[in-house]
């Protein structure tokens, strides 16, 4: 089944989320992983309600413990919190 790795798979959502952090130009978020790896380098605000309840979905949703779908409406309630929702 697994080649003795993690379970993790790459996920896309429906519809991508659009964030835009700092001056910088709008950008598409298409799934937990990537989204993850936005919270994990790139986030501006590193605390929060919703940013820490995001790396835990978004991870849940890598290892199919929530679904992608469920990650996704808390990474845009994170986006919102951190101001970066486009």
């Amino acid at each position: 089944m697994e080649n003795g790795g993690a379970a993790r798979t790459s996920r896309s959502w429906a519809s991508p989320v659009g964030i835009r952090i700092g001056y910088g130009s709008s950008e598409l978020i298409r799934g937990p992983e990537q989204a993850l790896e936005y919270l994990t380098g790139r986030w501006p605000v590193t605390n929060g309600r919703y940013y820490d309840l995001a790396k835990l979905k978004c991870a849940a949703a890598l290892e199919r413990r929530a679904s992608a779908e469920e990650a996704r409406e808390v990474f845009i309630s994170a986006a919102i919190e951190a101001y970066v929702f486009a």
